[in-house]
């Protein structure tokens, strides 16, 4: 099914890239950067928050309506978590003690949806998101004393994802600035994920449209 999506995705890109050029819609780029709260842990109680930057682009079907791809990477080192400590004897059943360890953690998401812009006024767009979404994660977790208790290399997840996104024009420019809020969600087979990826970006960034404003 996810090899049908992407198959999907690449056709519709190619396509509507040819007719937005054809019916000279907007196409736009951004550039973002903000902040991530990540339950990256799969396997401690606390959320970590973290620095976030990427970029996206959206291909025009219609005025309001855009095929929408982002990315984003956000990274965070050398934190305190609990772990269960069934997890550091290798045994899958949950107990009531929790161990404080050191975490560090990488992720990289790329989203791949749709984006529908709703006109508030004139030089100010609401944005509605959504999609599937792919997770690359890396993460180490270790006890106090140095001993390493995780370590999981480009682990890759699926997802889905959802956002809101205020998006305002300047003047007759083809820049504008925009603020993003989404959420991501991804589930895990893995034995030692005790709950699902939750990722939350909120961002600030710059979008240019190559061919006129999209409103």
């Amino acid at each position: 099914m996810k090899f049908f999506v992407i198959a999907l995705s690449i056709f519709l890109v190619v396509n509507f890239l040819t007719l937005s050029q054809e019916r000279n819609k907007s196409f736009f780029v951004s550039g973002l950067v903000g902040a991530a709260q990540v339950n990256n842990s799969r396997i401690n109680t606390r959320e970590s928050v973290a620095i976030t930057f990427g970029g996206s682009f959206g291909i025009p079907v219609t005025n309001k309506l855009f095929i929408y791809a982002r990315s984003s990477y956000s990274s965070k080192s050398n934190f305190q978590s609990y772990y269960n400590s069934s997890y550091l004897t290798s045994q899958i059943n949950f107990s009531d003690e929790f161990v404080k360890v050191n975490s560090s953690f990488s992720l990289l998401l790329l989203n791949s949806g749709l984006l529908y812009n709703i006109s508030l006024y004139k030089d100010l767009l609401l944005g509605i998101s959504a999609g599937v979404s792919f997770a690359v994660i890396n993460q180490e977790a270790n006890l106090i004393g140095g001993h390493i208790v995780s370590s999981i290399d480009n682990e890759n997840i699926w997802g889905y994802f959802g956002g809101l996104s205020l998006e305002k024009s300047w003047g007759e420019e083809n820049i504008t600035t925009f603020a993003e809020l989404q959420y991501n969600y991804a589930n895990s087979d893995a034995y030692y994920i005790a709950s699902a990826l939750n990722a939350v970006n909120f961002t600030f960034g710059i979008r240019y449209y190559l061919s006129g404003r999209g409103f």
